[in-house]
């Protein structure tokens, strides 16, 4: 049997199950839907939802495509494999985004029968019991038996006597047949204990020896000089001109990124006390947007 869990993220990336309801996905609520019989985990972006609200459900979504969630000592979408997004911005705009709605408007439209916790089960047709006919048994002739008179007993028996039974008298032992011990009769001895003597070692010196404590053998990462850091502040500066709400990351070779709610906004490294815009720093944006931010950042250096 398959299950299915909806979730609603919070603020602070916390994952709280709810009531299974098509109507639970609206515009201002970002919705995870756990559905073990599509083995998808579909991820509902309201269209009011910010980019910070977006990347957190998305992390909590991440988790429960790995791990599941766990109910008692059952775990719901373990073998899940499988993560969809949805924008609702996107709706009518983008094919994929178009094809994973629809088969979520499949799965919120089917039967369902509500479980325990939140949990739902798809409904299935009961299966018709047939009326098991019983047969009567035939019944068994007794035959009369023959009563059985118990037999009479005297109520009162013959009780022998029994033969009286003489005990012997004891015989009387003389006062001087018994031994009396004195404080004479066995000789003191005098015990010599020995004394055990007390042996002491000499004190062995030891010398303590120094330990050596291995370094560290990983790199020391030197901070940005205080320029730098003013010239990504300008960067900054002037994309926050054109968007209220961006995200900003480091990745593993220590280049930028920036990116907003609809996608890619500029990637940047650090060379030499400068920073380096590649051919394709600004591929996700207007060619307008990307002068002026240009534009912003060589006005503010050459106030340092």
């Amino acid at each position: 049997m398959d299950y299915a869990l909806m979730f609603d993220v919070l603020e602070g990336g916390v994952s709280q199950p709810i009531k299974w309801d098509k109507n639970s996905l609206t515009n201002d609520r970002n919705i995870i839907i756990l559905d073990e019989g599509s083995s998808s985990l579909y991820l509902w972006h309201g269209s009011a939802q910010g980019l910070v609200a977006r990347r957190t459900a998305l992390r909590q979504a991440e988790s429960l495509k790995g791990h599941g969630f766990t109910v008692g000592k059952s775990i719901v979408g373990r073998d899940i494999k499988m993560l969809k997004e949805i924008d609702q911005r996107k709706i009518g705009r983008d094919p994929e985004t178009d094809r994973y709605n629809e088969e979520l408007e499949e799965v919120l439209n089917r039967e369902y029968k509500e479980l325990d916790n939140f949990i739902i089960s798809y409904a299935s047709k009961d299966l018709e019991m047939t009326p098991v006919k019983t047969v009567p048994k035939p019944e068994q002739k007794t035959e009369p038996r023959a009563e059985v008179k118990p037999e009479t007993k005297p109520l009162v028996e013959k009780i022998e006597k029994p033969t009286p039974i003489t005990p012997p008298e004891p015989s009387q032992a003389s006062k001087s047949d018994i031994p009396v011990a004195t404080e004479y009769s066995i000789p003191s001895k005098k015990i010599e204990v020995e004394k055990p003597r007390v042996v002491v070692k000499p004190e062995s010196k030891t010398e303590a020896k120094p330990v050596s404590v291995p370094k560290s053998s990983e790199p020391m990462v030197k901070p940005l000089d205080l320029s730098i850091q003013a010239k990504i502040g300008f960067v900054i500066m002037g994309i926050l001109d054109h968007y209220d709400d961006i995200w900003i990351s480091k990745k593993e070779d220590g280049a930028y990124a920036v990116e907003h709610m609809d996608g890619r906004v500029c990637e940047f490294t650090i060379s030499e006390g400068k920073i380096k815009f590649t051919a394709n720093s600004f591929a996700g944006i207007a060619t307008n947007v990307k002068t002026e931010i240009q534009k912003k950042f060589v006005e503010l250096s050459k106030l340092i």
